[in-house]
């Protein structure tokens, strides 16, 4: 469904939502863009994916699934933006929130059980998590301008939390069993 709304004199806004329903098995793909120049990409292949990407402003997001019953959320509001999740495996768990200009996140999952999010707000941040195994927690929480955080986990139920205030700041933790 595109729906084009008139606000004011000259004014344009547009709502794009589209829901594809990709398989019987259950899978769930859905762009929610507001306004135009979002750019959004959603691949599933196998059974109760769901994959959620809300975007304002101009951003660019991806979701890649494989498997079964992965949940991937993406949320971005400002400009130059970039989320991106890869899930392989089984019950993975992705949430992606970017507040600001110029943030990277990138979720990457392989194996059973793993759970991740990343909360970014300011400019030019990045994070990324890596996780390999089973059971695993990565959280991510940056508030500020360049900040870097990267969390790779490999192996059973590790678990993280990292939180940065400020700017500049920098983190690399690498959990292995």
């Amino acid at each position: 469904m595109h729906i084009g709304l008139g606000i004011g004199p000259g004014i344009i806004v547009t709502l794009l939502l589209l829901i594809t329903m990709q398989s019987k098995a259950g899978d769930l793909s859905l762009f929610d863009e507001i306004p135009l120049h979002n750019e959004a990409d959603i691949s599933q292949t196998g059974a109760d994916l769901t994959a959620y990407i809300h975007q304002t402003g101009n951003n660019a997001a991806s979701v890649s699934q494989t498997g079964y019953d992965h949940n991937a959320r993406i949320m971005q509001k400002g400009y130059g933006n970039q989320a991106d999740v890869i899930q392989y495996g089984t019950n993975q768990d992705a949430d992606i929130t970017q507040l600001g200009w110029e943030n990277l996140a990138v979720v990457s999952q392989y194996g059973i059980g793993n759970s991740a999010a990343i909360d970014q707000k300011g400019h030019y941040n990045t994070a990324t998590i890596e996780q390999i195994g089973e059971d695993n927690f990565a959280r991510v929480n940056q508030d500020g301008i360049g900040n870097h955080a990267a969390i790779s986990q490999n192996g059973t139920a590790n678990s993280i939390s990292v939180t940065q205030y400020g700017a500049g700041m920098y983190v690399s933790i690498k959990q292995w069993d």
